[in-house]
């Protein structure tokens, strides 16, 4: 034991700066160790909650912001011109009365030759003849304006009502006492004339109104626009 104790002192001798130099450089590394765990102690664990956290961006609102009651519906044609509705057409159907009240009808419109007792001869017959008493009142079948009053010393008088659009409608075979002028504004039902014998052409005929009506300037059926009932 002795030689080994001697031999250790020995050593320590020969080699006393190594082992000094040993000592501190363990004491260094044992001192930054302490430091270094000392801190660590202090420093707290990062949060790793954060990695787990959903960013949601703001939600961007493209509404457009109108003033007024919200419930109003935007006008989709601020910036461009604004459609108008086209105006629709009012159709307007036309439907006469008879001229003449509770009258007979003895004459048809005819577009053919027909015979004729005062002329001996076959001839056309656009109107349509009304019997009746001499100086039974004659009715405008429509609103419209006397057009004219003629004094015709074969045919007799006639008063042309114009009622637009190119519709007329002529009474003929008139009395001379006419309660109506030229221009003047009649309704449906008001008297124009009253039934005479004035149309030479026809005086065989005895007393009766001569009806016809124009359209555009071409002579029609005055059974067109008569009511079913007047017919």
């Amino acid at each position: 034991m002795k030689n080994s104790e001697k031999r250790f002192a020995n050593f320590l001798k020969r080699n006393a700066g190594y082992v000094v130099l040993s000592i501190c450089v363990l004491a260094i590394g044992l001192s930054t160790a302490l430091v270094v765990l000392n801190n660590s102690a202090k420093t707290p664990a990062p949060d790793n909650s954060l990695n787990n956290t959903i960013i949601q961006k703001p939600v961007e609102d493209n509404t457009p912001v109108t003033g007024g009651d919200q419930n109003e519906i935007p006008d989709q044609n601020v910036d461009g011109p604004t459609d108008q509705i086209p105006d629709v057409p009012v159709v307007t159907v036309i439907s006469f009365i008879a001229p003449i009240e509770n009258a007979s009808l003895i004459q048809d419109y005819s577009e053919t030759m027909v015979w004729s007792s005062t002329l001996k001869r076959f001839e056309t017959h656009k109107a349509v003849d009304y019997f009746a008493d001499e100086g039974t009142p004659v009715l405008a079948v429509y609103d419209g304006e006397i057009e004219s009053v003629e004094k015709d010393l074969i045919k007799g008088v006639t008063v042309t009502i114009n009622h637009g659009d190119g519709l007329k409608t002529i009474y003929n075979s008139l009395g001379e006492d006419v309660p109506v002028m030229v221009g003047e504004k009649v309704t449906k039902g008001q008297t124009i004339g009253f039934v005479s014998v004035s149309n030479r052409q026809e005086y065989k005929d005895g007393a009766h109104l001569h009806f016809a009506v124009s359209e555009d300037g071409v002579m029609i059926n005055p059974l067109k626009y008569l009511d079913v009932s007047d017919k």
